[in-house]
C-alpha cells in the first residue's frame, strides 16, 4: 500500500470506527436486537438506494492501487450512508473480508444481456433461455465447483488490516451462504418463465427434474463452505444477504474459538419467479427443497419481491422462520389472518412513495400507518427498497422521511441528533 492511499484509508477509517462505537450506533443494535428476538416491537428501519443516490453523493475515490481503491469505495458507502439517511443501518464493530472465490457457470450456453434502464444503470435483462426441452437438454448443465483464491484474500486482509490498526478488528469469513442461492430464478434463466409455468402443468416430472439439480447444487455449494471453514457469524450488522433486513442478534454467537457452522447463523431463501403459482404447486415443486435447505440454518428469513400472504400456512413449516418479506403486492389483512405473531414482517412500502416524481410526505405517512394498523399484533420493520429512482437531489426528502418514520412508530432511538 503506497503512503498517500495508507493515510487516504486511515482517515476515513478512524471515521468508520468512530461511527461504529457511537451511541446512535449502540441504540440502533439494541434496537434491532429487541425487535429480531421478538422482545419489544421497536420498528426499525432501512432505506436502500437502487438508484443513484450514493453515486451523486459520494466523494471521488483518491485511492490509487486496485485494492486500496475497493475498500475505500465499501468504507464510503457506509460513511455516506450514515451521515445522509438518518435511518437504523448498523456500522458493524469488526470489519469482515469476504473470502475470494471464483465459480463456474451451471450452463455453458447461458447468455445474459443486461440493458440500460435510462439511469445510467443496466438492473433489467434477458437471457437466451438455452433449455427448451428438459429432458432432451439437461445435458446442457453442469454442476459447478468453486476456487478459492488465497492470495487475493490474504491481500485484502493485509490493507484491511493496515487501515483498522488500533481501530476495528479484521477479520476474514463469509457472511452469506451459497445454500441460499436461487433455485427458480436459475430456472427461470434457463428457459423462461412462462415455459417453466408451462412445463409445471404438461411435464411436471422434468420440472422436478431439474430442480432437483438446482436445489442439489444449492447444498454441495453450500457444503463446500463449510468443509473449508470459510463461514463467519453474520449477526452484527448489515453484512447478511437477507433481502434488506438487518439480522442484528444475540441468539446465533458461538463461543470463541469455536468453528461457525451454518446452524448457528441466520439464513435466506427466496423464489420470487414463482409469484404466479398457486400454493398447491409452491408446496410440490418448491417446498420439498426449501425444508432442507431451511434446516442448514438457525433461524431464516423468506421472501424477496414475492406476495407471501397465501404462502404463509406452506412458509410456517420452515425451520428457524422468523421473518418474512411483506412487498407492495402482499394482501396484509390476509397477510394477519394466516400469519403467526412469531413472524416478523419486513414491510417493503411502495417505492414511488419515496422516489417518485411527486413526493407526499403526508401520503408516505399514511401508507406506513397502515401497515402499523393492520399488523398491529405482529412485529414490523420497514426496508425501503427498489428505489431505482432515488437521487441525489431527494436528500431533504430522505432527511424528512426518516424523521417522520421515528416520530410515527414512536422509538427515535438511533437518530444521528
Amino acid at each position: 500500500m503506497s503512503r498517500k492511499d495508507k493515510i487516504r484509508l486511515r482517515s476515513l477509517a478512524a471515521t468508520y470506527a468512530e461511527y461504529a462505537h457511537g451511541e446512535p450506533m449502540a441504540r440502533r443494535r439494541e434496537k434491532w436486537r429487541l425487535h429480531n428476538r421478538l422482545q419489544e416491537k421497536t420498528t426499525p428501519f432501512h432505506i436502500e438506494d437502487n438508484g443513484s443516490y450514493f453515486r451523486d453523493l459520494t466523494p471521488p475515490l483518491q485511492c490509487e492501487e486496485p485494492v486500496c481503491r475497493a475498500l475505500e469505495g465499501r468504507i464510503l458507502h457506509a460513511l455516506v450512508a450514515y451521515e445522509r439517511i438518518d435511518d437504523d443501518r448498523i456500522i458493524p464493530d469488526r470489519f469482515v473480508v469476504d473470502w475470494c472465490t471464483r465459480m463456474t457457470g451451471y450452463c455453458d450456453e447461458l447468455r445474459l444481456t443486461r440493458a440500460n434502464d435510462g439511469h445510467g444503470g443496466t438492473l433489467g435483462f434477458e437471457t437466451n433461455k438455452p433449455i427448451h426441452d428438459i429432458d432432451a437438454d439437461f445435458g446442457k448443465l453442469k454442476k459447478q465447483t468453486i476456487t478459492l483464491d488465497r492470495e487475493q484474500t490474504e491481500k485484502n486482509r493485509q490493507v484491511a488490516e493496515e487501515t483498522f490498526a488500533g481501530l476495528l478488528p479484521v477479520e476474514v469469513g463469509r457472511p452469506g451462504s451459497l445454500y441460499s442461492s436461487g433455485i427458480t430464478n436459475r430456472a427461470v434463466h434457463l428457459m423462461g418463465m412462462q415455459e417453466l409455468y408451462l412445463q409445471m402443468a404438461m411435464n411436471p416430472r422434468s420440472v422436478h427434474r431439474l430442480l432437483i439439480f438446482l436445489a442439489e447444487e444449492n447444498l454441495a455449494l453450500g457444503q463446500w463452505e463449510e468443509d473449508r471453514d470459510l463461514l463467519t457469524l453474520n449477526h452484527d450488522g448489515n453484512q447478511g444477504y437477507c433481502s434488506g433486513s438487518s439480522q442484528f442478534s444475540d441468539e446465533t454467537a458461538v463461543a470463541a474459538g469455536e468453528k461457525v457452522v451454518s446452524t448457528d447463523r441466520y439464513g435466506y431463501l427466496e423464489s420470487q419467479e414463482s409469484a404466479g403459482i398457486s400454493p398447491d404447486m409452491f408446496d410440490e415443486f418448491l417446498m420439498p427443497h426449501f425444508t432442507r435447505i431451511a434446516a442448514r440454518f438457525k433461524l431464516l428469513k423468506f421472501g424477496c419481491c414475492e406476495p407471501v400472504h397465501s404462502l404463509m400456512p406452506l412458509l410456517q413449516r420452515l425451520h428457524g422462520l422468523r421473518k418474512v418479506s411483506v412487498t407492495p403486492w402482499c394482501d396484509l389483512e390476509k397477510l394477519a389472518e394466516s400469519c403467526r405473531q412469531d413472524v416478523i414482517w419486513c414491510r417493503k412500502p411502495v417505492p414511488l412513495k419515496l422516489c417518485g416524481e411527486h413526493f407526499s410526505l403526508e401520503a408516505l405517512r399514511a401508507h406506513l400507518r397502515e401497515t402499523l394498523e393492520i399488523g398491529r399484533d405482529f412485529f414490523v420493520e420497514f426496508v425501503f427498497r427498489d428505489t431505482n429512482l432515488l437521487t441525489g437531489e431527494m436528500v431533504d426528502r430522505v432527511a424528512r422521511t426518516c424523521t417522520m418514520v421515528r416520530n410515527l412508530t414512536d422509538h427515535p432511538e438511533g437518530s444521528r441528533a
